[in-house]
């Protein structure tokens, strides 16, 4: 009888060990997939280690996560309950819910996400993307005092620079925007988005010589972006530097045929240069793809 009563023991410790492992090999299958962007794969993976264990929080958490990605953010909320249900004391819940609500245009019930995620834990992530939601419903001085708290736990975040400056920016901070911008460039010279951002700053402030070497910086690490070109070509444009302007708005479009912004700014260079056919033709095209202000411009002087 002690014998059978044994057996059995080292059976149903076995099972457990065996199932330990067999949930520890899907999860980690999983993370594997959802590491090279193959979401769909993860999804089935997590979807078996939360058939063997129901109650795997992180499970939960990287599969609400994984939904999101997949633009299920209903899918990911209810995951994300069902975790809450089973460790309320885990922030990563609030902050994954809080982004699904966010995508979801859910900005104040994504903020009450975010509020519970920071009186848990205080993290750069967490404050960032609280003031991304108040941002969205132009709380702006609200969401630079939080872009400033992930700063100060991260000085070297270059997301919370970026967004905080590009709130400064919203609220007519031109010099503090730009301020913003150059500490990025500072941590990370090769940051395409913060040359590009200061440039436009710098041509909202007529700035164009100051653009151009920005927009210019910002070629040399994405020479395939169209709208590098195109915004160029506008400063380009204000100067008198008709050549130069041309020959980006031909770079714009040969990269985007499809955009109607190019052809446009395109025709106002010829008009400049007393290219009245060239103007007229760029017009149509605008006008064909869409842009009503090409339309009416060629209708009023081209027919």
């Amino acid at each position: 009888m002690k014998n059978l009563i044994l057996s059995i023991f080292f059976l149903q410790f076995s099972l457990i060990v065996y199932s330990q492992d067999i949930t520890k090999e899907t999860f980690e299958k999983a993370v594997k997939f959802k590491k090279n962007g193959k979401y769909q794969e993860a999804l089935i993976e997590y979807d078996k280690v939360l058939l063997i264990k129901p109650t795997f929080v992180s499970a939960l958490i990287n599969r609400a996560n994984v939904k999101s990605l997949l633009n299920d953010n209903n899918g990911a909320i209810t995951d994300l309950n069902e975790a809450e249900k089973i460790d309320s004391s885990e922030p990563e819940i609030y902050y994954n819910r809080g982004n699904a609500k966010h995508e979801m245009t859910m900005y104040k019930e994504a903020i009450l996400d975010f509020n519970k995620a920071i009186s848990i834990k205080k993290h750069e992530d967490y404050y960032l993307a609280r003031g991304n939601s108040e941002k969205a419903i132009g709380e702006y001085k609200e969401a630079i005092e939080d872009y400033s708290k992930a700063i100060e736990i991260n000085p070297n975040f270059e997301d919370g620079y970026f967004n905080r400056g590009n709130t400064k920016k919203k609220l007519g901070d031109m010099i503090g925007a730009i301020e913003d911008y150059n500490k990025i460039i500072k941590i990370n010279p090769k940051n395409s988005k913060a040359y590009t951002n200061r440039g436009n700053t710098k041509l909202a402030m007529t700035d164009d010589e100051g653009a151009i070497l920005d927009y210019t910086a910002s070629i040399e690490l994405e020479p395939n972006n169209p709208s590098l070109y195109s915004n160029r070509a506008i400063s380009y444009g204000h100067i008198k530097k008709y050549k130069l302007a041309i020959k980006d708005y031909n770079k714009s479009i040969d990269l985007n045929s499809e955009n109607p912004e190019a052809f446009f700014g395109r025709a106002g260079i010829k008009h400049n240069l007393d290219d009245k056919v060239g103007e007229c033709e760029d017009l149509k095209k605008s006008a064909d793809l869409g842009f009503e202000r090409a339309k009416n411009i060629y209708d009023k002087n081209c027919k």
